[in-house]
């Protein structure tokens, strides 16, 4: 007995457009890939920024499945602080499976990613690597398909974070005035 499937259009949210970075959204980026698990107020320390601006962008971070909160475990006194991390394939949201949970993956493949993880991860390849690359490269980098790259990276050249450098074949590479800075 075979049943049919109807596929439907998924919404995209609001917060899915991608924009670029605040200063201080960078400058807090930045902080917490330097020291992952870290509290709000350490972040906000560490990248310069105001104290009560960090809890603000890392909660809608988290929103968007851009960040991790590891929640302050309470021992008696005060409730610690949370702990924040980007998230990553090693760190799965409550959609993923973790490693003790089968995965549909028969082929090998990643671990299904976060909205929008693949996009903080495509900015930081381009951040950390000089250069022109094709979605084929940074997919090969990151472990992930060059078709959701490719999606990526035109979200990127659409936000102003990244251009594209030739259509033929495709290159894209950090844009000038986000490369002046993160330096």
């Amino acid at each position: 007995m075979s049943t049919n499937r109807t596929l439907r259009a998924v919404p995209t949210s609001a917060t899915d457009t991608a924009k670029p970075r605040t200063e201080t959204e960078e400058k807090l980026w930045q902080a917490l890939r330097n020291n992952p698990g870290d509290t709000a107020t350490a972040l906000s320390t560490a990248a310069g920024i105001g104290k009560s601006t960090a809890p603000k962008i890392l909660t809608r971070w988290e929103k968007d499945g851009l960040v991790t909160r590891a929640t302050g475990i309470t021992d008696g006194g005060s409730r610690p602080a949370d702990r924040w991390s980007i998230t990553t394939d090693d760190q799965p949201t409550d959609d993923q499976p973790t490693d003790d949970q089968p995965t549909d993956d028969r082929a090998g493949k990643p671990q299904r990613l976060a909205p929008g993880a693949l996009r903080g991860m495509v900015e930081d390849y381009l951040r950390d690597n000089s250069g022109e690359f094709s979605p084929n490269a940074i997919g090969k980098a990151l472990d992930r398909s060059s078709g959701a790259v490719h999606n990526a990276l035109e979200k990127l050249v659409e936000s102003g974070y990244a251009v594209r450098t030739s259509d033929k074949p495709k290159k894209y590479s950090l844009a000038a005035t986000t490369a002046a800075a993160t330096e």
